[in-house]
């Protein structure tokens, strides 16, 4: 493995194949997130009679359970590394997969949701957001939008690419096709291509030549010296205020994708053409590496929180007050997705900036626990709100209100300092 990577590194910086590892672990992230399971579960009741209830709440409990879990998953992280960690994940998905092809009941279905949810759309998330940020520094939110395109490239294509393979082959022949591309595609790549770090193979971040050992020992001290533990992480108000921000995205949208069809119903806009509006809220995310330099890099981070948290507001506002039709929907969904991108970017790259990057794993993975709230609380508001109103009004004023609360936070962040 070392061989091999310093080979490539006499080609191009090792770290670039990092990010594309990271892009392609994305991607094959794909069975545990809800873009693709969602294509399954019209498969699962037509097979076992399940009512839309009984396993919505089954995703939901499984969903908190697994984002829950994720503390260990960063601890395990910092404890065995990121190379590991992925070699685990990956077989472990791929079993889960083959699992998901014998389910009979609603609790083997549950169990199942569970451990896609954990391995695929949890850990599988959370490792490449721990490892890219180990490689570089100064193209750090640059690196972090690369990878992210094999995330962007799921949400377009997998669905797409589930329904044809249940349309041909049913749905217990489709996750086992899964579980072989993640054994037989994937497995190997993180075998032969992973490295938990440069210093690991004699580099230095942001660095294209090999380094000397003194390079490498200055290295190592200085992420020693600048990283967080968990406990003093937790200890700085930035945790908390970027963990709260961070709720902001996975609650709406969470919310939003949720209801879509119905809320798009109220404003004029036909099924059809709504599950083509929905699928807009990934462009923008292409745009993230031509933004990273410019915005990111060049910006505090309490500013471009700033504007993205202002810029969402007005989603939320110009949603109730301005969407009337099929044009002005799709202005929503690309304005209200360029928000997401550059939010979710900055938030991917403050944790390594503010905390450093030695237990990055554990911090990270107990960062989640703010965004599987946000997630389990995004759909509650909206479905109370049309049940008792018939519209969503209500719903999204309080997101509204408990984003103006984030903005207002945003303002006092800075960069914390470790007591040494």
């Amino acid at each position: 493995m070392k061989t091999i990577a310093l080979k490539l590194n006499k080609v191009m910086y090792y770290g670039w194949y990092i990010v594309m590892l990271s892009g392609v672990t994305l991607l094959m992230s794909s069975p545990g997130q809800t873009y693709s399971i969602s294509v399954f579960i019209n498969a699962y009741q037509d097979t076992f009679d399940f009512s839309s209830t009984m396993i919505s709440s089954a995703y939901s409990i499984a969903t908190i359970i697994s984002g829950l879990s994720l503390i260990f998953m960063g601890k395990m992280i910092d404890r065995f590394g990121a190379r590991r960690m992925l070699i685990i994940v990956a077989i472990m998905l791929a079993i889960t997969a083959f699992y998901n092809s014998f389910v009979t009941s609603i609790y083997m279905v549950f169990a199942g949701f569970v451990f896609l949810r954990y391995f695929g759309q949890g850990s599988m998330t959370l490792l490449p957001s721990s490892l890219v940020p180990q490689w570089f520094e100064k193209k750090r939110a640059f690196a972090m939008s690369l990878s992210g395109i094999g995330g962007f490239l799921a949400t377009l294509g997998v669905p797409a690419f589930n329904l044809w393979l249940i349309t041909q082959i049913g749905w217990q022949q489709a996750w086992r096709v899964w579980g072989v591309i993640l054994l037989v595609g994937f497995l190997p790549l993180v075998y032969l291509f992973a490295v938990n770090r440069p210093e690991d193979i004699g580099l230095t971040m942001d660095n294209d030549s090999v380094g000397s050992d003194e390079d490498v020992k200055r290295a190592l001290e200085t992420m020693e010296r600048t990283s967080f533990t968990l406990k003093e992480a937790i200890r700085t108000k930035e945790f908390w205020m970027i963990g709260m921000i961070g709720m902001v995205p996975s609650m709406f949208t969470t919310g939003l994708t949720f209801h879509f069809f119905t809320l798009m119903e109220l404003k004029n806009v036909s099924n059809t053409s709504a599950s083509l509006v929905l699928g807009l809220i990934a462009l923008p995310s292409f745009l993230s590496p031509f933004l990273a330099r410019p915005i990111v890099d060049q910006f505090k981070i309490k500013y471009i929180l700033s504007v993205t948290l202002t810029m969402i507001i007005l989603s939320m506002l110009f949603l109730i007050l301005g969407v009337s039709g099929l044009i002005s929907a799709i202005i929503f969904m690309l304005f209200y997705g360029l928000a997401l991108a550059v939010q979710i970017l900055s938030v991917n790259v403050v944790w390594p900036n503010y905390f450093g990057r030695k237990y990055l794993g554990s911090i990270r993975g107990t960062a989640t626990v703010f965004m599987v709230i946000g997630s389990a609380l995004g759909p509650l508001p909206f479905g109370i709100n049309y049940d008792f109103n018939g519209n969503y009004t209500i719903a999204i004023i309080g997101m509204v209100i408990f984003t103006s609360i984030a903005l207002l936070l945003s303002f006092f962040i800075h960069k914390p300092k470790k007591t040494v």
